[in-house]
């Protein structure tokens, strides 16, 4: 019999900018093309940890100026808080398909250094950002998706309806083990 052969997703995080205000810009690339992949939606649930804030207001601003598609899962939230009075909080961004590349789709999501407690020494602390979880619903079925499917998980269907849809929580091979950044 035929197999379907099983080939990787790739998971990419960077950090652009420089300073206490960055974007976090996450790409997925499917190792091997698949057409029908418009049928899909990708959902990143990106962990947020204490060092670092994700201002709901400016989600707000940039779903209406249609750039990033994001959206706050933790509801108190204090964004004014140093880290070690925060939260670890969580973020679901609706992934975009790449216009560049056919198998590939991108998040991006502005984060900002919070204030740490001060040190005595070199002053200097990092934060670790972990690889966020992967989340893929398609309208229909793939072969491909039985490949790289570990769970099923909860979610909103899309950001701008109430409606919860099962999602395929996704294996994947990450480019890089964690994002450390550097305060």
């Amino acid at each position: 019999g035929i197999r379907a052969t099983c080939s990787e997703i790739i998971l990419r995080q960077e950090v652009l900018k420089d300073g206490f205000h960055r974007d976090l810009l996450i790409k997925v690339k499917f190792g091997e093309s698949i057409e029908d992949l418009q049928t899909c939606r990708l959902l990143i649930k990106q962990y947020i940890p204490t060092g670092l804030f994700v201002d709901p207001y400016e989600l707000a601003s940039l779903r209406e100026r249609n750039i990033t598609e994001a959206v706050m899962v933790s509801e108190d939230f204090n964004i004014e808080a140093p880290n070690y009075l925060s939260k670890e909080s969580e973020v679901l961004i609706y992934a975009r398909q790449d216009s560049q590349c056919i198998d590939c789709f991108q998040a991006f999501l502005p984060v900002h250094y919070r204030y740490h407690r001060p040190h005595s020494k070199d002053g200097e602390t990092f934060i670790v950002i972990n690889n966020p979880d992967l989340l893929m619903y398609c309208d229909q079925e793939f072969p491909i998706l039985k490949c790289w499917a570990q769970s099923q998980v909860a979610a909103p269907c899309a950001l701008k309806n109430k409606d919860i849809c099962q999602w395929n929580n996704m294996k994947y091979k990450s480019v890089y083990k964690n994002v450390t950044l550097q305060v």
